[in-house]
Order: structure tokens, then C-alpha cells, then sequence
């Protein structure tokens, strides 16, 4: 009896494939937006077919598209999904119970966000006050430089990675880019990096001051920052800051990092 035929079927799908690799791609152009015949290049597909599947993926706002640039990025419907998948490992996990009591002993709302492509994502949010809660929502994104979260990261990046952002268009450190007064923007990274925090003085929003620590993953690179923000006195600001710096040390140290 002759031998059963092997099946040449492949339960597979290539634009699915297709899909993963464009994804993958984005994922590493840490440096700039690529745009599409740059991301077809890479994954090695033809533009066409690479168009319609961004297009694809981005009315799922699993990628972005920049319509002035024509360049894309990865989108925030990533972030739900991803945080899902290392739920067990990532660094909002580790830190629930930091950030649960920080809010608790604070009674201010504290936000935690990472860091993706120039973007800060908030990934976890919680209110000490319930009768006072921030408008920003769970998985909004901010400019990496907005406020006193992007000072307590910038403080932190080396000079290539700083210039790179300086020259990418505005930044938000001060509220809006005209505010940017970087004589004193100096002054306070340096202030960061003692401390371990930033501030902002009412200069993103009136009415509302924040203070941010930088969190570092096991290689020493900060991929995060905790944001504390609420009404709070300005004399407040130090033993805020002390807290959110002390909570973002601990965060650290548990996923990996060696500081002190």
C-alpha cells in the first residue's frame, strides 16, 4: 500500500505573520518614526500589502499613524495587551502595592507610566482622595517631556538620548514649549538627580502640582516614572517628593535594577 501523501497545508497565515513582523519593527526603531516603504524594506513586503495592513492595524490603535510625517508608531492599544501578558513580571505588577499605599499615605492621585517611543504611557492609577481625582486616564499617553515626569526621566538619559529629544520638535517641561526656560531646566535635573524627584508648579495645569520619580529596569535605564499630583500645599513638595522617590527605589530594586 503506497505511503499517505504528506499534507503541504501550513496552519498558518501570512499577513498575520506579516502583521507580527511590521509590529516587532516598530517596536525596536527606538531612534525615529519610520515610514512605510522603510517598514515594507525591513520586514521585506511589498508597499502595498504593507499599507493596508498598517491601515489595518491602526484602526485597531495598535499602531499610529502621523499624518503630517507619513510615519508611524506603535499605538496604545498595545499597552492593555502587553501589560496583560506580563502581568506576573512587569513593573505596574510589582508596584501595585508601593503605589496602593503611596496613594493611600499621600491622598493624592499616583500615576505610573512607561516610557515607548517618546511617549509616556499610563499604565496604572490610583486615587488617595476619591472626592479629588485627576482627569488623566488609565492608558493615556503624555510627551515624554510633559511636566515633572519628563524632568525626573530626562535627568536620567545620557547626552545623546537628551540632544535626540531636544531636537525633535517641542518639549513640555514648562507647560508650553515657549515657557521652556532651560538655564532653569538645568537646575532642576540636577535637583533630580540628588533627590531623586521632580516638581511642577502649577505650570501644566493651575491648580495642580505634581511631583515624579524615575523607576530603572535591571539594566539601570529608566523605562518608567511614578507621578504624584493632587491640590497639595508647594510646602508639600519635599516630603511628597521623598515618598514618590523612596516608592521608586523600592519598584526598582525589585524588578532588577542595582541602586542604591
Amino acid at each position: 500500500m503506497p505511503a499517505k501523501a504528506k499534507s503541504i497545508y501550513n496552519p498558518t497565515s501570512p499577513a498575520v505573520a506579516q502583521a507580527a513582523r511590521i509590529l516587532m519593527f516598530l517596536g525596536n526603531a527606538a531612534d525615529h518614526d519610520p515610514g512605510v516603504s522603510e517598514i515594507c524594506n525591513a520586514v521585506g513586503i511589498h508597499k502595498s500589502k504593507g499599507f493596508s495592513i498598517l491601515n489595518t492595524l491602526a484602526g485597531c490603535d495598535f499602531v499610529t499613524k502621523d499624518t503630517r510625517t507619513k510615519t508611524y508608531r506603535l499605538g496604545p492599544a498595545l499597552i492593555p495587551l502587553g501589560r496583560k501578558a506580563t502581568e506576573n513580571c512587569d513593573i505596574a505588577a510589582v508596584g501595585r502595592e508601593h503605589l496602593e499605599r503611596l496613594a493611600q499615605k499621600t491622598g493624592a492621585s499616583v500615576l505610573l507610566g512607561i516610557i515607548c517611543n517618546d511617549q509616556f504611557y499610563i499604565v496604572a492609577k490610583y486615587d488617595g482622595n476619591l472626592t479629588v481625582s485627576v482627569t488623566i486616564r488609565q492608558y493615556q499617553s503624555l510627551h515624554i517631556s510633559h511636566g515633572s515626569h519628563g524632568k525626573a526621566i530626562f535627568a536620567h538619559l545620557n547626552d545623546t538620548e537628551q540632544q535626540r529629544i531636544l531636537n525633535a520638535g517641542p518639549v513640555f517641561f514648562h507647560g508650553a514649549p515657549g515657557s521652556l526656560d532651560k538655564v532653569r531646566l538645568e537646575k532642576e535635573l540636577t535637583f533630580c538627580r540628588e533627590t531623586g524627584y521632580a516638581v511642577d508648579n502649577e505650570e501644566i495645569t493651575p491648580g495642580i502640582r505634581a511631583v515624579s520619580a524615575p523607576i530603572f529596569d535591571r539594566r539601570n535605564r529608566v523605562t518608567a516614572a511614578i507621578v504624584v499630583l493632587g491640590t497639595f500645599a508647594e510646602n508639600q513638595f519635599a516630603p511628597l517628593g521623598e515618598m514618590t522617590a523612596e516608592t521608586s527605589r523600592i519598584i526598582s530594586r525589585q524588578t532588577g535594577a542595582g541602586i542604591g
